[in-house]
């Protein structure tokens, strides 16, 4: 062999040496950097580097029993590796009370899905350009909750889906509700925003539904893949791009007609909320005065912008009132006795006319009935996470700026360790009722009831979606006042609920059973 092939394989045999040392050199200091993090944390299960505590989540059980599992070993606030990202959970309500009532936990961490939801409001980072739009979401849904028309519009949605259901199958006969119910909430948040109403064949109604129900089921988990890992964004690019421009469509469909609204907006008119959300905006740049502050609050408040706070309304309150309506007509299916209450109540208080608003002053029996679902089949179990805008402390833990935070409140809601609620995992309206059978939260209660979130990001919707729950619940059972409801077929809430989705009922049939 020649000095120069000599040479030539020494090299290229230097060179493969170096890069394995690279290589393993960057490996030892990339789990050094892992594990020296994941010890810095709270407490929780040991993760793997890539995979995280994906296995710890790999079981027959549904996942809130993992979560459950490890509320109960490491205590009120540990961490749980999605992929390589920690998310520090919090299980106490005090706790959770405490941390995101400060702004330094009042961030939004940017990743896929959130920059998929548009800057809005609920995905938005912290600061003066979500504080902006918040507030005049918050003016506009105060106002629009307490509007008159909304009942209007209930009623008529709510007596169009009864009749529809009974028109269209009849009495007697087995109903699967789901799609009727979800037309319902669509329609009254359509009619709400945009004094506009679908039928099942309609195209918007169809994207609509799609983009804020059907496609949490036709993709399952890859939203989760898409959240921490550009590289299967990139490798499952088909999906992943079909997903980012049916978002893209309904956006530019919201923002169309937010514009539309312009062309004959009318101050003194107040038509929907679309209009209500526009004088939220002309009163806060009348507010803000003129100059460089008024230039902003107008970046912050552009026809976009107004259009992705729709969409925030959308999300927050189609998603939270169908699916806990789905459970509140599960459960009076299942039990006549309850059935019988709320229809009496209902009629000893409202009798024939209209529901409204304030009748939900006297309706006790129904507004417990209401809060106990919203507390025993709570429909986002862990609240969208927060983010730590800087370095700061949780208890004797240390936090680093831009970590993952979020609150189990299904964990807090429900739980056998927990002193805010006897009998837990039992169904009880009544323990909303005082020794008077009235209506109240005792202060012990108070602490833990937090359906709708807790601290500065308490969800945009609540409002809203609680007016809804009344409104649809009385009207319901008003409109079938000559039947009683009962279950064609189905498991029951009784059923071991970690075998069940917990956040919308599987799938049942009920009946409008004629009374004799």
């Amino acid at each position: 062999m020649s000095v120069l092939s000599q040479l030539y394989s020494l090299i290229i045999s230097d060179i493969w040496t170096t890069i394995i040392r690279l290589l393993i050199g960057y490996v030892v200091y990339y789990l050094a950097k892992f594990y020296y993090k994941h010890y810095s944390l709270p407490p929780g299960p040991f993760p793997l580097p890539l995979i995280g505590n994906y296995l710890t989540f790999r079981t027959k059980h549904h996942w809130d029993y993992a979560m459950r599992q490890m509320a109960k070993k490491y205590g009120p606030i540990f961490t749980v590796y999605l992929g390589n990202s920690p998310q520090i959970v919090i299980t106490d309500p005090v706790i959770a009370r405490d941390v995101f009532n400060r702004s330094e936990f009042a961030g939004r961490t940017q990743t896929y899905f959130v920059k998929l939801m548009g800057d809005g409001v609920i995905m938005a980072d912290y600061g003066p350009n979500w504080e902006t739009r918040r507030n005049v979401a918050q003016a506009a849904v105060r106002k629009y909750s307490n509007n008159e028309r909304l009942v209007n519009v209930v009623v008529d949605c709510v007596d169009k889906t009864v009749e529809t259901m009974l028109k269209t199958i009849g009495p007697n006969k087995p109903i699967e509700q789901s799609n009727y119910i979800y037309l319902t909430f669509l329609n009254i948040m359509a009619n709400s925003a945009f004094n506009e109403n679908y039928n099942f064949d309609d195209p918007e109604f169809k994207k609509f539904k799609y983009v804020l129900n059907d496609i949490n089921y036709e993709w399952g988990t890859r939203f989760l893949l898409y959240e921490y890992s550009k590289l299967i964004q990139w490798i499952d690019y088909k999906c992943f791009n079909q997903i980012t421009k049916v978002y893209e469509e309904i956006r530019e469909i919201i923002v169309k007609k937010i514009r539309n609204h312009y062309k004959d907006y009318d101050p003194s008119i107040e038509r929907d909320f679309c209009d209500t959300l526009i004088e939220a905006k002309n009163t806060a740049l009348r507010d803000v005065g003129q100059g460089d502050s008024k230039q902003s609050v107008a970046n912050y408040l552009t026809d976009d912008k107004l259009g992705m706070i729709v969409l925030d309304i959308f999300q927050a309150r189609i998603d939270t009132s169908y699916n806990t309506f789905q459970w509140l007509l599960l459960f009076l299916s299942s039990d006549l006795v309850v059935q019988k209450k709320l229809r009496k109540e209902i009629s000893d208080k409202i009798g024939d006319r209209l529901p409204t608003l304030d009748d939900r002053q006297q309706c006790h029996y129904v507004m417990a009935f209401i809060s106990e679902t919203l507390r025993f089949r709570n429909v986002v179990p862990v609240a969208v996470p927060r983010k730590a805008m800087v370095d700061s402390k949780i208890g004797n833990y240390m936090i680093p700026k831009n970590m993952s935070i979020a609150v189990f409140q299904g964990f807090i809601l429900r739980n056998d360790s927990n002193k805010y609620w006897t009998n837990p995992n039992d169904f009880i309206p009544e323990r909303f009722l005082d020794s008077d059978n009235h209506y109240m939260i005792t202060r012990l209660q108070q602490t833990a009831y937090i359906p709708f979130g807790i601290g500065r990001r308490v969800c945009l919707g609540e409002k809203l979606a609680t007016a809804d729950l009344f409104l649809v619940l009385t009207r319901f059972l008003q409109s079938t006042q000559n039947y009683d409801i009962v279950l064609d077929s189905h498991p029951g809430f009784d059923a071991d609920p970690y075998n069940v989705d917990l956040v919308s009922p599987c799938s049942y049939s009920i009946i409008f059973k004629s009374k004799s």
